[in-house]
């Protein structure tokens, strides 16, 4: 049993590890830049900004997963993302090429007008992100529907050795250096098209062989997507704005500059080592079935959780964590020391991701999505406490950053398991007759 749970997360698993490396070499390649510091906390603050605005197309691959079911379904979904994407790019464009922008990166955060120039470039260039992400994402979640996750793990792959040969080939270019924050901007794009063409392409083939045209039932109704999509997409949009909600904090903070940078690099190297236990959210709706029981799925969880937790243990508290920082990425002594205890605090979230992971795939197999609605915002109210409070006590900077992070996952994932098992829980304690 374990092994097939294997064989269909490995896939998905190796597809969030290599998206991760791909993600650190952006970095290596902005830390051989000139004027690295700026650079990396520039980024830092604008892909957060265009992640948090498309935030609510990246869950769409859950959509895929469990409601389209049929060609027909597929195409009405399509309808939806590609509305939903036009939305996304209308708002990026407002915050990134308008006077909205300087109060928002001048103003609310702080930075000067080098940086916050840096920024708007970056966000206006990556204006038809959202598109591309929502359409990978649904097409994503059909293949992985069709247990295709093979296809999307090479999807990946092929998206983050075009990503590589950019950055080799960008930091040789003396333009590029002139304007070192083009190189994230054409790295990303090399990406990200290389992986949605390959989708698209294999989406095409199992359309032809998977995919029946129409099943003999109504055809999923818009109402119907809506309620599902709206509590995932909230989730996912006060995730990824918690991380803005954080850079603002750590940005204004004393040495924002520094600070930011060495959070955008704990960020990206702390979440390589738990990201990929997200993926046990699809778990459940393949296997339910023949298992009729959430144990299972929860047992793998848990030695997932193991090999997560000792992976941090060896990259964050041995000398490993130098290599990486020095020698891999290329950061100086200085700003690998910063972010040091970011890192650190990362061991523990592999935990809670485990036990969030397993009630999300839970809640998508009852397809009542609305407990995720509840504990995205219990979440993000964590986060803002631990930013008010925990400078009282002394934490500061990029630590500052993860920890607060850490007590948004936590609330999250109580709230979940409330909602989605603790209630029912109580009521069987309440009904069960006395002894």
């Amino acid at each position: 049993m374990y092994l097939r749970f294997t064989r269909f997360l490995l896939p998905l698993v190796l597809t969030i590890l290599i998206f991760e490396f791909g993600a650190q070499s952006i970095n290596a390649g902005m830390a051989r830049m000139p004027d690295a510091i700026r650079v990396l906390a520039a980024f830092g603050l604008a892909w957060g900004l265009v992640t948090a605005l498309s935030s609510p197309l990246a869950q769409l691959r859950y959509a895929g997963l469990v409601l389209v079911e049929d060609k027909r379904d597929f195409w009405r979904v399509l309808y939806y993302v590609g509305a939903m994407a036009l939305l996304m790019v209308a708002v990026q464009w407002l915050l990134g090429a308008t006077f909205l922008s300087r109060y928002l990166l001048e103003g609310l955060h702080g930075i000067d007008l080098q940086t916050s120039d840096r920024v708007r470039v970056m966000m206006i260039w990556l204006l038809p992100m959202p598109i591309l992400r929502g359409m990978t994402q649904l097409s994503t979640g059909v293949l992985t529907r069709g247990k295709r996750t093979g296809s999307v793990s090479i999807a990946t792959a092929l998206s983050v050795a075009a990503g590589l040969v950019t950055v080799v080939i960008l930091l040789q270019i003396d333009a590029i250096r002139t304007r070192p924050i083009w190189l994230p901007i054409l790295v990303l794009y090399a990406a990200t098209l290389t992986e949605f063409i390959t989708i698209v392409c294999y989406l095409y083939r199992f359309f032809g062989k998977g995919l029946p045209d129409e099943l003999d039932r109504p055809p999923i109704t818009f109402a119907a997507f809506f309620r599902f999509t709206w509590p995932l997409a909230l989730m996912n949009f006060m995730q990824e704005s918690s991380r803005p909600l954080i850079n603002l904090f750590v940005v204004r903070g004393a040495h924002g500059a520094e600070a930011m940078a060495a959070l955008t690099v704990a960020y990206t190297l702390g979440q390589w080592t738990y990201r990929w236990l997200n993926e046990l959210r699809a778990l459940v709706p393949p296997f339910y079935a023949e298992l009729r029981s959430y144990r299972p799925f929860l047992l793998y969880g848990y030695w997932c959780g193991f090999v997560a937790f000792t992976i941090c243990l060896l990259l964050f508290w041995t000398p490993l964590r130098t290599v990486l920082l020095v020698q891999v990425i290329g950061l100086t002594p200085a700003l690998a020391e910063l972010s040091r205890v970011p890192l650190q605090i990362y061991t523990v979230f592999p935990i809670v991701v485990v036990h969030r992971a397993h009630f999300h795939s839970i809640a998508f197999m009852e397809r009542d999505t609305l407990p995720m609605a509840v504990g995205a915002p219990m979440r993000t109210g964590a986060i803002l406490v631990a930013l008010l409070t925990l400078p009282l006590v002394g934490v500061q900077g990029a630590a500052l950053g993860v920890a607060a992070l850490l007590a948004g996952f936590t609330s999250e994932t109580a709230t979940l398991w409330w909602l989605i098992l603790g209630k029912k829980q109580l009521r069987v304690w309440r009904t069960r007759p006395a002894v």
